[in-house]
Formats: structure tokens, sequence, C-alpha cells
């Protein structure tokens, strides 16, 4: 079955200008919603682009919505104009988004999936795309939600608060706090996150924060209740690949733990992708029939 790709722009509420890539399938029945993690982009994303191919061919359109931490940073449009008829833009991405502010990035794409005429929409994350998508769903319990999907879920707080993930942790999140509390929220941390990301104060605190907005999946801390994961009230699919890096105790008893605080959906289906890491490089298609047989079945 051929398909059709396209480009998408819209405005989220707070005006900035987001864009996305639209996998249409012929059939206009059922979309997923795709929610990328910390600085994904489509242009990187390739088991995205696998899935996109995979679903729509196959009868179900995939967008891949750009949120504003895509890319470790970028320049955003701002629905403001210039003296020289220009869009002013503000500097955002990874290292400076605020993780509240997802609300206002998933409510946007899904008014545009619904302007497209879907009246059936899977909600799927990535990494900390899947903690936005519970972040979302437990402050606005969206209709039209047929079910959500959550890619290498991660408990945000605890890849801090492990020492073997990030040792200096401590000094790292009194420093943000230091700085935040001297006016200047976007300056950049001393030292590099995950051996790989340079946040600002202000997003460091955002996502490290013990029962911040972002500590939504706290294995570590494993409390009685995961409070905005209990909201959820449709069926989830919970993948991993086996060689993740995410684990906090083992992958499956992670895995197996967050299942067991969803309590209020239907049903918890759980698949890890054999010889898969985080973003499923070398795996993509196994990754990509997983999602599709399982949303069949829907």
């Amino acid at each position: 079955m051929k398909f059709q790709l396209d480009i998408l722009y819209l405005w989220t509420k707070d005006n900035l200008r987001l864009q996305g890539i639209h996998y249409q399938a012929k059939t206009k029945d059922t979309c997923v919603l795709f929610i990328h993690g910390m600085s994904g982009n489509f242009i990187e994303n390739y088991f995205a682009h696998i899935l996109g191919k995979t679903l729509a061919e196959n009868g179900i359109s995939f967008i891949y919505a750009h949120n504003r931490g895509y890319s470790h940073i970028n320049d955003i449009a701002v629905n403001k104009i210039k003296k020289d008829n220009g869009y002013e833009s503000i500097r955002m991405g990874a290292v400076y988004e605020r993780f509240t502010e997802c609300v206002y990035d998933i409510d946007g794409w899904l008014n545009k999936c619904r302007e497209l005429g879907f009246k059936k929409i899977i909600l799927m994350g990535h990494s900390l795309g899947c903690n936005k998508v519970i972040h979302y769903f437990s402050k606005k319990r969206p209709q039209g939600v047929l079910a959500v999907i959550l890619a290498s879920p991660p408990d945000i707080n605890g890849l801090f608060e492990k020492r073997e993930y990030q040792a200096n942790h401590k000094e790292l999140f009194q420093e943000a706090k230091k700085n935040i509390k001297a006016n200047k929220p976007r300056k950049i941390v001393s030292g590099i996150v995950w051996d790989w990301y340079q946040l600002s104060s202000q997003t460091y605190v955002d996502l490290s924060k013990k029962n911040g907005s972002a500590d939504n999946l706290p294995v570590l801390r494993n409390p009685k209740k995961f409070p905005e994961l209990a909201l959820i009230n449709v069926p989830i699919l919970g993948v991993m690949g086996e060689h993740d890096d995410i684990a906090i105790r083992t992958l499956k008893k992670d895995l197996d733990l967050i299942a067991s605080k969803a309590i209020n959906c239907p049903s918890f289906t759980k698949h890890f992708v054999k010889n898969a890491n985080h973003n499923y490089e070398r795996q993509e298609k196994s990754f990509a029939k997983i999602i599709l047989q399982w949303a069949k079945k829907l």
C-alpha cells in the first residue's frame, strides 16, 4: 500500500511554531502521534522513519511531531512580527526547554490530528517523550486517544540520582538552584549530563527534581502509587530494547514495575526488542513490527 509524506506546521497556544512529518495512509481512520525524547528530531530518529513507513503502508497514519525540545539547541519562530516583517524567535531545544510546557506542544498536535479528520489517535512517546505523554494525559484527559505507547520509558529522576549514571548530580543540582536564585535560569550547568547533554540550570532542575513534573515514572523511589501514570485509562504498550542503558534495577523489573503501577489501564502489553538499544538501531523493522501488530489488535 502506498502512502504520501507531508510537512505540517502549527502554532502552539503559547505562540511557538512547530513542524512535523505526516506519513499519510490511504485510509483516514487511525493515527499514531509520536512525541520524541530529549534532543530527538526527524532527521536523526531513523527508527521513527521506519515506523512511520511501516504503519502508513499498512493503513495507519503516523505523525512525527517535533516538540520544543527537538535537537540540542534550536531557534523556534515566535508568533510576533519584527520590524523587518519576519518572525521573532526563541532559542530552545533540549538545553533550554521547560518540561511542563510539553502540554502546549502535545495539545497542538492532538488538535492538528483532529483537524486532519482522525477520530482514533494513539499517543506515543519515546524516552523523555514517555514522561511528557504521561504528564499530558494526567493534565488534559484527552478525548479520542485510543491507546498509549511508551517506548524506552525512563525513570528520569532515577537516572540523575543513581551515582553510576550521574556521580556529580548533587553538586550540579545545587549549582543549578543557585543560578536560578540569581535570576540566571538559562545559565548552563558546569557538568555534562549522562556524558552527553549540556543543560540550562532551569532545565536541569525541571528534569531531576524529586516529585517534580518529570518525575512520573519513579522506579528508583518506588512509591506506593505512580499518580500520573495511574490516570491513564486506555490500553498501554510498553516497549524496550533489551540492551537499553536506562535500567534502574533490570530492564525487565523496571518495565514490570511500571506495568503494575498503571492501575487504571485495561491492559498493559510488554515487549522487549531483541538486540536493540535505546533508539532501536539496526532493529528498526523489528520495533516497527511490534507496534504495528499491537495497533492492529486495538
